[in-house]
């Protein structure tokens, strides 16, 4: 399906796709955290109903030209980078973009996200994004020591080339196995890069009153809601195709994104949350220095 009409068929459905595993994930998120609280919690697809019901507001307050570029480059920087992410069946673009390109799109966001809070003027919504900004210093420095790793090792900077190269050699070669330290770094990156539990200081809305979405009312925070529903599926496959061998199919890679899931949440239901320069603090402390000797490891053993 990398060519012709199955192409074309793929670059129109692939963000619906995602939009609708990331709802089954948040859906079964709210579940499982609710269980684990003794709660019963809401149905699986109270995410749909939550975008439907944002999308459909008469009311939409706009704070000026930004606040709406903002909301452009939320939903498109997150759109684009989906694209680079391979996924069974569809891996067109990822040829012409490697993790690096990834990378820099995953910037986009968080970036449009502080343009268009901070045309809101809102104290806690500056706060919010100060925060996140802080956060991408900690757990991206992090991921990025990570692939530095396996790039150096494989000799290759192709995200796909690196999935497929853990598929050939089966689960023994997977990086969660082959080389545990960049993968236990990563994991702790994997849990700040989708705001949970310890690292969920940018919302925080105990204690700022949910941060960057303070200002953001209507359909504004139901593409709020739609970019993070989309963000969800893509976060957790970047880490699966680097250290979980990606997937050769649909099931599997469904499987896999659960499974995947469960482990973040379940640290998210049981731990309290970090401080902002707490959570700086442990990044740099653990996560950081298991990836650096990870790298080191590698380069010693000749790569």
């Amino acid at each position: 399906m990398n060519s012709g009409i199955g192409l074309i068929v793929w670059i129109i459905a692939y963000p619906f796709v995602s939009f609708f595993l990331g709802v089954l994930l948040g859906g079964y998120g709210r579940k499982l955290t609710a269980r684990v609280q003794r709660r019963v919690g809401p149905t699986w697809i109270q995410p749909l109903f939550d975008v439907i019901k944002l999308m459909t507001k008469q009311t939409n307050i706009s704070h000026g030209y930004m606040h709406d570029v903002a909301m452009m480059m939320l939903v498109g920087g997150t759109l684009m980078t989906m694209y680079f992410v391979p996924v069974p069946g569809f891996h067109y673009f990822s040829q012409f973009g490697d993790y690096i390109v990834v990378m820099y799109l995953l910037l986009v966001p968080p970036l449009g996200m502080a343009l268009g809070v901070g045309q809101t003027a809102n104290p806690n919504g500056s706060i919010g994004i100060s925060r996140a900004l802080q956060m991408l210093a900690g757990y991206e420095i992090t991921l990025v020591m990570t692939f530095i790793g396996f790039a150096m090792k494989h000799g290759t900077t192709s995200m796909y080339e690196l999935m497929k190269l853990q598929q050939a050699g089966g689960p023994a070669t997977w990086g969660i196995f082959a080389e545990p330290l960049l993968g236990i770094a990563a994991l702790f990156a994997l849990q700040g890069m989708l705001n949970e539990k310890p690292f969920e200081v940018i919302i925080a809305p105990h204690e700022i009153a949910t941060g960057p979405m303070t200002e953001m009312g209507g359909k504004y925070l139901g593409m709020m809601f739609i970019q993070h529903l989309i963000a969800l599926p893509m976060e957790l496959t970047i880490f699966m195709n680097l250290f979980l061998g990606g997937a050769q199919s649909w099931v599997e890679y469904v499987v896999k994104l659960f499974v995947l899931f469960t482990l973040v949440l379940v640290v998210n239901a049981v731990y309290g949350r970090f401080k902002t320069d707490g959570a700086l603090r442990f990044f740099w402390k653990l996560p950081l220095p298991l990836a650096a000797l990870g790298v080191v490891m590698i380069m010693a053993n000749g790569m």
